[in-house]
């Protein structure tokens, strides 16, 4: 699958099913609707502008992310998870180099590890609201993937289920 191509498909599902719904259903495991999930986004950033956060963050970041924010420059989501727009990734950018925080997840933080992302799956971290940088938790996965299945379960910490990240677009292109 191309990188990039499951951050729309991701995208146009959301948007799919709020316009179907009125709103996105968040289901339970025994198949009943548990809540609304709200989803808010952000226009799209210039490619200028992304370019410009790179090189002041001394950074390149990959493609799939990039493609997320050239269709919104960020989102809010699930009532406390958050992609952050370029302007808060400015405003915390108080991170080692090459690591870049990219969102929330309640009392959780997203991390990029740009110095990972050129070897395509690995690069997405989370951290507890105070941890440091090396009490990461690798989530063994790029931004695409860690999105979709994000968004999948229904916002919840999916990775404190060991899913198989190295099948996954083999799973979503079936």
């Amino acid at each position: 699958m191309e990188e990039g191509k499951l951050v729309q498909m991701t995208i146009n599902g959301i948007k799919k099913a709020v316009s179907k719904y009125g709103t996105f259903p968040m289901f339970h495991h025994g198949g009943y609707v548990m809540e609304d999930a709200t989803f808010h986004f952000e226009d799209p950033a210039s490619p200028q502008a992304i370019s410009d956060l790179e090189k002041k963050l001394g950074v390149t970041f990959p493609n799939d992310y990039k493609e997320f924010l050239l269709q919104h420059n960020g989102m809010k989501m699930f009532d406390g998870v958050e992609i952050l727009n370029i302007e808060g990734i400015i405003e915390y950018k108080d991170f080692p180099e090459g690591y870049v925080l990219i969102g929330y997840h309640f009392d959780g933080r997203y991390v990029i590890d740009t110095n990972k992302s050129r070897n395509g799956l690995g690069y997405m971290l989370y951290l507890d609201s105070i941890d440091p940088i090396e009490d990461a938790v690798n989530l063994d996965s790029n931004f695409e993937i860690w999105f979709d299945m994000l968004v999948s379960s229904n916002g919840t910490k999916y990775w404190e289920v060991s899913p198989n990240i190295q099948e996954y677009y083999k799973l979503v292109s079936e």
